[in-house]
């Protein structure tokens, strides 16, 4: 809710004809604007691609679903997100995404990735995301891209679902 606040400071809706470009300087993350787009419009389907999905984030795709926010998830997740241990700590991320992906017939590809996109398919419209933040808590200074864009959408979604045994629509 709070990276939602932020984020609804600088802008309240989403783009239409518009390219919306911000930098966080830690204050919000990639699952700000999966709220804020669900908060706005119906998400259909979310394709997630990123290097590890963290706990809190699938809790708040968890509370979407249920809120009937959000239908279909795909993740895109880098190989690393397998191993559990991260400066020293251990974690357990993989099997909290394989639960969550069970528990809602999500689905979930592991890849050598390293991409962070996230595809909106909205009862709006296409939006796309481009960012350098993860799916997961991070600090860390993150720029993002935001934009309503059919075309760019669909081009992403034939690269990304393919991996997914072949592109949808």
């Amino acid at each position: 809710m709070r990276e939602t606040s932020l984020i609804e400071q600088l802008t309240d809706t989403l783009p239409d004809d518009e390219v919306f470009k911000l930098i966080s300087a830690g204050g919000f993350s990639s699952i700000g604007f999966v709220r804020f787009v669900a908060d706005r419009t119906h998400i259909k389907t979310l394709t997630a691609t990123t290097l590890r999905v963290g706990a809190k984030q699938l809790e708040v795709l968890d509370v979407l679903k249920r809120q009937g926010k959000l239908d279909h998830v795909r993740f895109v997740i880098g190989s690393v997100m397998r191993h559990n241990r991260q400066g020293g700590k251990t974690y357990e991320y993989y099997e909290q995404l394989v639960k969550a992906c069970e528990k809602h017939g999500w689905e979930y590809i592991v890849q050598s990735n390293h991409s962070k996109l996230l595809l909106f398919d909205t009862d709006d419209g296409k939006f796309v995301l481009e960012t350098s933040s993860n799916l997961n808590e991070n600090p860390s200074m993150e720029q993002f891209s935001f934009e309503r864009n059919a075309e760019l959408y669909d081009f992403y979604e034939s690269a990304f679902g393919e991996l997914f045994g072949g592109a949808s629509e």
